[in-house]
């Protein structure tokens, strides 16, 4: 069977909120092994909270799927009340890193070459800073279900932002690790 508007509205919602409860999960992980326990507890509450909701939000799924007979259900269709403007994406750039002694680090996108880079800094140091980029730690043990991420031996680099951005941590990490190099956007 098609699935109706409902059906698929309740997947969507409990797929982000899905999402949130990782993020919480990762955010008080890292609130806890600072000592930042008042951080670590809010987190928790509002967690707990999401959990009731997305607890509620099932049992209404149910409900819909085995109390509302076929048919009805079928004939509920969702219509979107937008369009998404159609746009043109920038050209695609990449980042070529040229290192203190003159080796360069530069890969097929700008994510890669971040990575490489991120590794060549030393993931343990990098983790060390407690970066994040948006929202989710920059070197992780924890792959994040909706951000992208490099995947370096057993470290997840956060790489999801634009290549400008990509530069200036890059630059950042090269000033905090003290360690040189050169950054150019090319492409």
């Amino acid at each position: 069977m098609k699935s109706d508007g409902v059906s698929a509205a309740f997947s969507l919602i409990l797929e982000e909120i899905q999402a949130v409860e990782s993020q919480l999960n990762q955010e008080g992980s890292a609130a806890f092994s600072k000592s930042q326990y008042d951080d670590a507890e809010a987190i928790s509450s509002a967690g707990k909270k999401l959990k009731e909701f997305r607890s509620k939000l099932v049992k209404l799924q149910s409900a819909w799927s085995s109390g509302i007979d076929v048919k009805t259900r079928e004939r509920v269709k969702i219509e979107p009340g937008y369009s998404i403007r159609p746009h043109s994406k920038s050209a695609r750039t990449g980042i070529k890193v040229t290192l203190a002694n003159g080796a360069v680090i530069q890969r097929e996108t700008a994510a890669q070459t971040m990575a490489e880079t991120i590794e060549y800094f030393g993931l343990e140091n990098v983790r060390a800073l407690r970066l994040t980029v948006n929202g989710v730690d920059l070197v992780s043990t924890l792959k994040h279900p909706k951000y992208g991420q490099v995947q370096v031996g057993k470290f997840f680099v956060c790489t999801h932002s634009n290549t400008k951005s990509k530069k200036k941590l890059l630059e950042d990490l090269s000033i905090k690790l003290n360690r040189p190099l050169k950054i150019e956007i090319i492409g």
